[in-house]
């Protein structure tokens, strides 16, 4: 019988698993070439996997509205539009853009992380990795779980899960979760915080296995989040356009806003799917066909962060994502493994943005720009794996795919003209066709050891961008990236200690990245002309001793622009890109007594980070680190923990906008308890 794993908060590589297990849900396998490390941390959001995940990058605005920046291998995503650098499928479900990803790991079967371009094996690509997640599949014995966590700020979290059979062939699976916490910022002018947060999200299936060579699935998922205000506060550096609105002594204190406008998030995600997968022994068939909604109404935002109504700002937006997928796949343990399949996507987002900026551009007071954007795409994509000669395998793999977009834009304004006109009303349509190759080999020195290099091409399409009045700066070219990667990877025979380390090379042409327009309210997604990414990535896993688990992991980046003119017109070349650490690294300790008891310490650590194209120093986060600890007990079918996050309550950024001279400060110090039961 499958072990179920309820609570959050494991970070496995290679499937260790033990009692504790019950703690943390969370199954990380490692990358596409093998797994080969094991360790334990607390881990909820995407975000909390910055410094554990060599490599990956996870710049977290928290706000689910807002968008965060992931990125991997100098790949990264823009906010608003445009395609993801490192995508995301849940169930073999595509994710649209970033800003839709799921708010909270759902309890999890696994969680893999794919570096470097995944298009040749998947319907989404990412030019610069992957993360594939599954939840549990069906159950042969009734299970339930539940869990529940209290901690500072009035953090409640509640879990339940229960999984079994309906008769011989249905069998459903069930989870669900509740959390809400108070607000982190203290808004001196409305006397309360303001950005609390309330989650709710719950995801079924439903199982019908009448033979062991087919199974038929549907998904639903639902999820709501009603925050409050978004966490930016005034940077110190005193940058802000507002100039003397802004309280230099608030600015300080990255917790203290003097806000007029409450702020406000409302989200609700919508997904259902239903999956086919037909095994006819030497080949196995699947279909998986996916309806998502992801609902921003509204995101409303203080944009002055001062108690004057200077500026501010209040989207809604709307996007609908259908998804169809053939994959036919060989028996994995014959000499030549291969896949193909068949990918369509079509993705519309529409929406409307009021502004209200009577201090730029002479623009009249409150302006409503509306917008259409259609994205569809049909990708066949194939992947072989041939066992040449002994110890030898060779990889090759291949994706051609045809993207069509196309805009539809307004900008309106109840006294419009008061000061300049409008920018017109335009459309716009775009279409292109890619083909990314790859080739790789793994070579098996010994019984413990082996080396493996890759290289291959991909491409994020072209697109559009509905911030900006000007209808030049609207679209934005396809982003082309040359990568090579090799490695070598070591397990001992006892499997008490495995090590990888990676190394890479990357050319990206016409890199898409994030730019505002100086002294406007345009924000748009330009094209640098070249990146140059180097890397080192490694991960050690060792025990040694019973009880005892060690696992540290590093990753360091040398991402820079090799050419690039920003938007002010200066040369940015040599400077680096944003939103991408310099170096990340992180260590989890973890001791097991006999008697039931644990103890685990985790210290991630994130270098240097700048957050926009000139590298300027009033947009740059220093390295910093985060220090999380916990003791627990584990029983027979139920488990205790109290828990610290940031026991040093380190001082830091997650997020920077130099747009409007704000930040989004790390969260502070916390404490917590959480009981879990299984029946």
């Amino acid at each position: 019988m499958r072990q179920f794993r309820f609570c959050f908060g494991a970070l496995l590589f290679g499937g260790f698993l033990n009692a504790q297990d019950l703690l943390k849900p969370l199954v990380v396998e490692g990358d596409a070439v093998g797994n080969v490390a094991v360790g334990t941390l607390d881990a909820e959001r995407l975000n909390e996997l910055l410094g554990y995940l060599p490599g990956f990058a996870s710049i977290a605005s928290d706000s689910a509205g807002y968008g965060d920046i992931i990125g991997m291998r100098g790949s990264t995503n823009t906010l608003f539009f445009g395609g993801a650098g490192v995508a995301m499928v849940v169930d073999d479900v595509p994710y649209g853009d970033v800003f839709g990803y799921s708010t909270e790991f759902f309890d999890l079967e696994s969680f893999t992380l794919h570096r470097g371009p995944q298009g040749s094996r998947f319907a989404r690509n990412g030019v610069g990795g992957l993360m594939e997640l599954k939840t549990p599949g069906p159950t042969e014995e009734h299970q339930h779980g539940f869990s529940a966590e209290y901690g500072s700020y009035d953090l409640t979290h509640l879990r339940f899960r229960s999984s079994g059979p309906l008769d011989k062939d249905w069998s459903y699976g069930f989870q669900t979760y509740f959390k809400e916490r108070d607000g982190l910022i203290d808004n001196i002018t409305l006397g309360r915080d303001t950005d609390t947060r309330e989650q709710f999200g719950t995801l079924g299936s439903l199982f019908y296995n009448p033979s062991e060579d087919f199974e038929m699935r549907f998904r639903f998922m639902y999820e709501r989040t009603r925050d409050g205000s978004q966490r930016l506060s005034a940077l110190p550096g005193g940058t802000s356009v507002f100039g003397d609105f802004v309280d230099s002594q608030l600015a300080k204190d990255p917790f203290k806003v003097a806000s007029n406008v409450p702020g406000v998030t409302e989200i609700d995600r919508l997904q259902l799917s239903m999956h086919l997968d037909q095994d006819f022994g030497k080949v196995n068939l699947k279909s998986i066909t996916a309806f998502s909604n992801w609902k921003l109404g509204p995101n409303i935002v203080d944009l002055d962060l001062t108690a004057f109504d200077l500026s501010r700002s209040s989207i809604r937006q709307e996007q609908n994502l259908f998804s169809q997928e053939f994959r036919v796949q060989s028996n994995q343990d014959a000499e030549v493994r291969w896949l193909s399949g068949l990918a369509y996507l079509s993705k519309d987002n529409q929406g409307v943005a009021n502004r209200f900026f009577p201090l730029f551009d002479n623009i009249s007071a409150n302006q409503f720009t509306n917008f259409d954007i259609d994205d569809e795409s049909v990708a066949l994509f194939g992947n072989v794996q041939w066992d040449a000669v002994e110890d030898v395998t060779i990889e090759v793999g291949g994706r051609l795919e045809s993207v069509e977009n196309s805009i539809s834009r307004i900008k309106t304004d109840p006294i419009a003209g008061l000061f300049m006109p409008l920018p017109p009303a335009f459309a716009g349509e775009s279409n292109g066709v890619y083909f990314s190759p790859s080739l790789g080999a793994t070579y098996v020195l010994n019984a413990q050891t082996s080396v493996f290099a890759r290289t291959s091409l991909s491409y994020k399409p072209q697109g559009f961008t509905a911030f900006s009045d000007n209808a030049a700066t609207t679209d934005f070219d396809e982003e082309q990236s040359l990568e090579t990667e090799i490695g070598v990877r070591y397990q001992s025979a006892d499997q008490s200690l495995g090590a990888e380390l990676r190394s890479y090379f990357k050319q990206i042409d016409d890199y898409q990245l994030n730019q505002s327009i100086p002294m406007t309210t345009d924000f748009i997604i330009a094209n640098a002309d070249r990146v140059e990414a180097l890397g080192v990535e490694g991960e050690v896993f060792w025990k040694p001793v019973s009880g005892l688990t060690v696992q540290a992991s590093a990753g360091w980046n040398q991402i820079e622009f090799e050419e690039h003119i920003g938007a002010a017109g200066a040369d940015l070349s040599g400077n680096d890109v944003p939103f991408l650490p310099e170096f990340t690294a992180g260590i989890v300790v973890r001791y097991d007594f006999e008697n039931g008891f644990f103890a685990q310490t985790g210290l991630r650590m994130v270098g240097a980070t700048f957050f926009d194209e000139t590298n300027n120093s009033d947009y740059r986060q220093g390295s910093y680190e985060v220090l999380d600890a916990q003791l627990g007990y584990q029983g027979d079918g139920w488990n205790a923990a109290i828990f610290a996050r940031n026991l040093t309550d380190e001082d830091y950024y997650s997020f920077m906008n130099n747009q409007i001279a704000a930040g989004v400060a790390g969260d502070p110090e916390m404490y917590g308890v959480r009981v879990g039961l299984e029946f």
